[in-house]
């Protein structure tokens, strides 16, 4: 898979399209299988990207396994939700996501792109993504009824291994080697989309980070709180055993929360970290060559059309 994180709008502390296997959480990462943010991660070139979509319930499969370490039952029923997921993906989200990342490139074309845009494209990919969690949450349901307290603990362990690894590379206790790590992410995001980016762009991205609110420790928060929200969830599940129904609206909430900026004390940090991306993509874009808007331009392009190829064709005669 493509190890580039996919930012559309925003260099900042929290891009809105991630590579699939580094989401947070399980429920994120059966969320994002049918995601174009996977398409995205996996399309380091539109051959790659169509073996990595054709492929993404396997690639899901293998994730989930590795958390949960699912028995042949669940794995047959995990499979089976994928694959359904996947095709009701290619079925009926497509035409919205070609859209969305057409309006972005009609938008960069024009120029003079600003905070407010790059806000604006943060909070409609929401409504883009948002009919996935209400078509994967009765699956998630369903597979949490059949888990065993071994799984919930695995799955904990695995947590645990993924946030001392987010911790050692993202969060060094030294201030000044934490900003370079954050300029470091900046320059490689923004290099994904622009291409290679002149000494004097990299001593701005350089300033923007150190200049950009701290805000890594109230990100890592919110994310150790989404975890144990899904251990909650899944937990109760199991032991309480409820409706399909209401399990399926415990999941959806939960779903839907996870994009969301969560209430307490660490929001206005993230929020103004999210701002502080949104100045820095603007800067960065202000300042780029008409080589750099060029590779930006074929960049969405590609994608766009790698999204169109990616729809079922039409047969002939056939509704």
């Amino acid at each position: 898979m493509c190890r580039k994180e996919v930012v559309i709008a925003g260099f900042g502390e929290k891009p809105f399209f991630r590579r699939a296997d580094s989401s947070t959480a399980l429920l994120a990462r059966l969320w994002r299988i049918a995601l174009f943010g996977c398409v995205m991660a996996l399309a380091g070139c539109a051959a790659i990207g169509r073996i990595g979509y054709d492929n993404l319930p396997t690639i899901a499969l293998w994730r989930v396994d590795a958390y949960l370490s699912l028995n042949s039952v669940q794995r047959a029923q995990v499979t089976h939700h994928l694959e359904a997921l996947h095709t009701w993906h290619r079925r009926t989200q497509i035409d919205a996501e070609v859209e969305f990342l057409t309006r972005i490139k009609q938008r960069v074309a024009s120029g003079g792109v600003t905070e407010a845009d790059a806000r604006q494209w943060r909070e409609q990919v929401l409504d883009v993504l948002r009919p996935i969690p209400e078509q994967a949450a009765p699956a998630i349901a369903e597979l949490a009824a059949t888990l065993e307290a071994s799984q919930l603990a695995r799955m904990q362990a695995e947590f645990a291994r993924d946030n001392a690894k987010m911790r050692r590379e993202w969060m060094p206790a030294d201030r000044a080697e934490r900003i370079e790590v954050r300029a470091k992410r900046y320059i490689e995001r923004a290099e994904f989309l622009l291409g290679d980016l002149s000494s004097a762009q990299k001593q701005t991205a350089r300033r923007l980070a150190a200049e950009a609110p701290p805000s890594e420790d109230q990100w890592f928060a919110q994310r150790l709180a989404r975890q144990q929200d899904l251990v909650a969830i899944l937990e109760r599940i199991r032991t309480e055993r409820p409706p399909q129904a209401i399990a399926t609206q415990w999941v959806n909430e939960h779903l839907n929360r996870f994009v969301q900026v969560r209430e307490g004390p660490e929001r206005a940090g993230v929020e103004s970290s999210l701002a502080a991306g949104d100045a820095m993509a603007v800067t960065l874009l202000s300042q780029a060559t008409p080589k750099q808007k060029q590779h930006l331009l074929n960049r969405l392009q590609s994608w766009i059309d790698l999204l169109t190829s990616l729809k079922p064709k039409q047969t002939a005669g056939l509704s």
